[in-house]
């Protein structure tokens, strides 16, 4: 995973990215409750990559530790908050081993995350480990709404793929998810979900055709590179003939999901 992200950092801060307005509520819906309860308020988030949700709350003055495993990420991340970061950390480390104490944290952030990490348990148990009593956990993950274009296109080279006899895993986040609450519950914590911020993003067909070849989407990368090169180049001949102008754009509606556990 880190040898993949360090490849397409650039890439990867360039399509993952959530419009300012969006950028903005989500910040407030992840440090309303924190400033509520506690004053000065130190926030980590794990797994920060470049920067789309540290970014903005870092902007607003709170003192922040940015985590993440891959050098590159850290260093998009670096440069974007360059002259605003005089309350923030970069931290080069492993989730599954937080280098902080017992109860020294507000409020810990994962967005996106679970899914990519083989000992996702482990890593949960670290967040909850370094947050103090009464903190906060946020989740937070985007959640397409309803099929779109982009849908269709990832349908499509699933189905060539099956053809090659290659099955392509999907869904791994959503399910690990359901993972974590169940543990989250287990644990006797109360973790509740709501959607924070709603907003349309216009992809054309050929954006969704180079996102696939990018690996971004971490449901690309067990597929074999020979079987991968050959699915790949026979999508784009059915892009080209299933999409008459591969740049016109269509809608793809979103939303963003924060999920908020209160430690006792």
């Amino acid at each position: 995973m880190s040898s993949h992200f360090s490849r397409v950092a650039f890439t990867y801060d360039r399509t993952r990215y959530h419009p300012p307005e969006v950028s903005g509520r989500i910040a407030t819906a992840i440090t309303t409750p924190v400033e509520k309860v506690f004053r000065d308020p130190l926030f980590l988030e794990v797994g920060a990559g470049t920067g789309r949700i540290s970014v903005p709350i870092i902007a607003r003055g709170y003192r922040y530790i940015a985590l993440d495993n891959n050098p590159a990420m850290l260093e998009v991340l670096r440069q974007k908050v360059a002259g605003v970061a005089r309350k923030a950390r970069l931290v080069e480390a492993d989730a599954c081993a937080l280098p902080f104490e017992r109860h020294s944290l507000h409020a810990v952030i994962a967005v996106h995350l679970w899914h990519l990490l083989e000992d996702w348990q482990r890593a949960l148990q670290e967040c909850l480990r370094v947050l103090r009593p009464g903190g906060f956990l946020f989740e937070g993950w985007d959640q397409a709404n309803g099929e779109s274009e982009d849908w269709r296109i990832q349908q499509k080279w699933q189905e060539i793929l099956a053809r090659m006899g290659h099955r392509l895993e999907r869904g791994r986040h959503q399910a690990r998810l359901g993972e974590v609450e169940k543990e989250l519950l287990r644990q006797g914590l109360e973790p509740r979900s709501k959607v924070v911020a709603e907003w349309v993003e216009m992809r054309s067909p050929r954006a969704s055709l180079e996102m696939l070849l990018e690996r971004i989407y971490s449901f690309t990368w067990k597929v074999p590179e020979e079987v991968f090169r050959s699915s790949i180049a026979e999508l784009a001949q059915w892009v080209s003939e299933a999409y008459p102008d591969p740049d016109l754009e269509y809608p793809i509606h979103w939303r963003f999901v924060v999920r908020t556990t209160r430690m006792p």
